[in-house]
């Protein structure tokens, strides 16, 4: 199945979720969710009585709220329409007006003026402009084209209301500054809904689109249907443009075939495209906890519920742990909502609600789940979960006006429960440190310089999540950003060491290499390998010269590390040389109890060396001198005095780094 296949066929899912629980989760055909901010109350004689606030006491905005995407063009240029539909679409820089509601320019001819950041009312002004006075002459002419022939009570009132209004009767009306420029709908006092909400509201504003393209038939459906002229538009990719990107387009000659031109070289039905628009836009929104960031990537996921017994319950648990895995807190979809995703202040369809699929003791167990691995306090148990449910992730990444696919999945959850955890056991290094953090989205910080997301390798986000959930080898790009910081910033932490150790062994098992050159978990005496020995002796000489000199500024770590990690053979000699020198001093300073255990630290692990030292390190073997000085350093050995574990794992504050 394509990608917006899947897409379609989850909208699906959540068309039929929200009729059985009787709310609205994905728009019908022809509506889009828009945040109504504030509401217009009408008299029936089409004056206003009040413009009352929709949005929450600690709120922005008010509600997402369902309402017609038709919109109104009152200059089409050559092959565009008066009336067009918008519903999987953003409103462009040109002048179009939607249907029953709008904003404020559009509603009452007035626009902020000045907006403060922070500020409340009296830092608001508004002006009237002659863009405003176009706008809401869009607006009032659309509703006379559409409403002229029709008696309704309440479509009535709001033509008597565009007929009077002026945008200089906003001054006398004393409405609230704070809802310029937010988003107006209409409702006439006493009705139970608002205007757009009529069934002949929303039919007008449908049967008045006609489509523009030829039928064709459909590449997602086989249905023969006019197919979309423009594709949806998306927002919530991370640098993705503000105002959407699509996902498929063509604006080039080179891109058309058979001479079809632009959206004809590949047809999509303007019913399926909007299904797998409405679709992705539901999981790029952060309130349905169905996307989080992996440096540039935006990375998006959803269950099949056909493909496991548990229906839809089992399906959003098995979402719901996936996004406790991989999400990012720093994230702009970083806390996850485990509650219900649904609101009481969405539009609701007629359905039998007790006609439900839910198994309600798997759906709290599976949340609980999430839970545990959100915080750290419990790892993923994949045999609670349906190993059969189907998941799909897509990885999108902005790509100049357009959204690129950088990376594919669909997979069960059993294999990918198992994938993840063979990252996790791959990732696993002794003994842990209480800092660091080994979740996909914080070992990108190990790469970046100063920590920084924007300073994180470009693609190398898509390719490390890919990895983690297929299994595959690890991107060399992440091993070597890793030992380029470890170079530069001198810092060895847990997380660094275990994607060296992650990366050496994954390369190892795929290649079918001898599993004894694989890096342990733990410190390892018995390896022979240089680059460890070298990484286990280097530590031991620094812990000698932090003996002999407490409080020293810059230890070998600091001055020779580098040159230690990539060129052995040009400074141990030197090292090694100093380093009988620190034990001696220890030996009159502090007594023979630990520099005596030092000396016969260095000698053991001297003696596994040859006398030909490497002249140069490779990058694989970069990493295990990494890891041997790290398990050297903080493992606690049983012969090891007290003092000697103190002194090895400490660092002074007046390091220079």
């Amino acid at each position: 199945m394509t990608i917006l296949q899947s897409l379609a066929a989850l909208y699906d899912r959540l068309d039929r979720r929200g009729q059985r629980d009787g709310l609205a989760i994905v728009p019908p055909p022809g509506l889009k969710f828009a945040e109504i901010d504030f509401i217009l109350e009408l008299s029936l004689d089409g004056r206003p009585f009040a413009l009352k606030s929709k949005i929450p006491a600690n709120g922005r905005r008010g509600p997402k709220l369902m309402v017609p995407g038709t919109s109104f063009n009152p200059k089409p240029k050559p092959g565009e329409a008066v009336w067009d539909d918008l519903s999987f679409r953003n409103r462009t820089s040109g002048r179009r007006s939607y249907l029953f509601w709008d904003k404020t320019s559009y509603v009452f001819g007035v626009a902020a003026k000045k907006k403060v950041k922070g500020a409340k009312s009296a830092g608001i002004e508004f002006e009237i402009t002659d863009k405003s006075r176009a706008d809401q002459a869009t607006f009032a002419n659309a509703h006379r084209q559409l409403l002229a022939e029709h008696d309704d009570p309440e479509f009535t009132a709001l033509l008597r209301f565009l007929d009077t209004w002026t945008p200089e009767a906003w001054s006398a009306a004393g409405f609230p500054l704070e809802a310029l420029d937010k988003n107006i709908g209409f409702q006439v006092a006493g009705a139970a809904t608002r205007i757009d909400q009529k069934p002949e509201a929303r039919t007008l504003a449908a049967d008045v689109v006609a489509s523009r393209t030829a039928p064709r038939r459909c590449l997602l459906t086989d249905e023969v249907r006019p197919y979309a002229a423009s594709h949806p538009q998306f927002k919530g990719v991370r640098g993705a443009q503000s105002s959407g990107a699509s996902l498929v387009s063509f604006n080039r000659d080179s891109f058309e075939s058979y001479e079809q031109d632009k959206a004809a070289t590949a047809p999509i039905s303007d019913a399926a495209a909007f299904r797998y628009g409405a679709a992705l836009n539901w999981l790029l929104d952060r309130d349905n906890a169905r996307a989080f960031r992996l440096g540039e990537t935006t990375v998006v996921f959803w269950a099949d519920d056909k493909s496991t017994a548990g229906g839809e319950a089992t399906a959003k648990a098995v979402e719901d742990a996936l996004a406790a895995e991989f999400g990012d807190p720093f994230s702009a979809a970083g806390d996850y909502a485990l509650e219900d995703e649904t609101d009481g202040e969405r539009d609701s369809d007629d359905a039998d609600a007790d006609d439900r699929d839910i198994d309600a003791e798997q759906e709290a167990a599976m949340r609980r789940q999430a839970v545990g691995v959100r915080t750290l306090s419990a790892a993923p148990d994949p045999g609670t979960l349906d190993l059969g449910t189907c998941l799909h992730i897509l990885g999108l990444s902005p790509n100049s006006g357009r959204i690129a696919v950088r990376f594919w999945l669909v997979d069960t959850w059993g294999h990918l429960a198992d994938n993840i955890a063979k990252h996790q056991a791959a990732m696993k290094i002794e003994p842990e440190d209480f800092t660091s953090n080994r979740k996909p989205y914080a070992l990108l910080y190990e790469t970046a310089v100063l920590r920084k997301a924007e300073n994180i390798p470009p693609r190398l986000s898509g390719e490390l999540a890919r990895t983690v959930l297929s299994g595959g080898r690890y991107p060399q790009t992440l091993f070597t950003s890793v030992i380029s910081r470890i170079r530069a910033d001198k810092t060895i932490n847990a997380a660094r060491v275990g994607v060296c150790k992650a990366v050496i062994n994954r390369d190892i098992d795929i290649s079918g290499g001898p599993q004894e050159e694989k890096i342990s978990m733990a410190l390892d005496p018995a390896n022979t390998n240089p680059a460890y020995r070298l990484g286990r002796l280097f530590a031991l000489i620094e812990g000698a010269q932090k003996a002999a000199l407490p409080g020293i500024k810059a230890t070998v770590k600091d001055r020779f590390f580098g040159a230690a990690c990539s060129t052995p053979a040009r400074v141990f000699p030197l090292l090694h040389k100093n380093a009988m020198n620190h034990i001696a001093s220890v030996r009159k300073e502090r007594g023979s109890g630990l520099a005596h255990w030092m000396e016969k630290e260095i000698g053991a692990v001297w003696a596994g060396l040859s006398d030909d030292l490497p002249r140069a390190l490779r990058l694989e073997e970069q990493g295990r001198f990494i890891a041997g000085y790290y398990h050297q350093r903080f493992s606690k050995t049983a012969d090891a005095p007290a003092e000697a574990h103190q002194i090895m794992a400490s660092d002074n504050e007046d390091t220079e780094q």
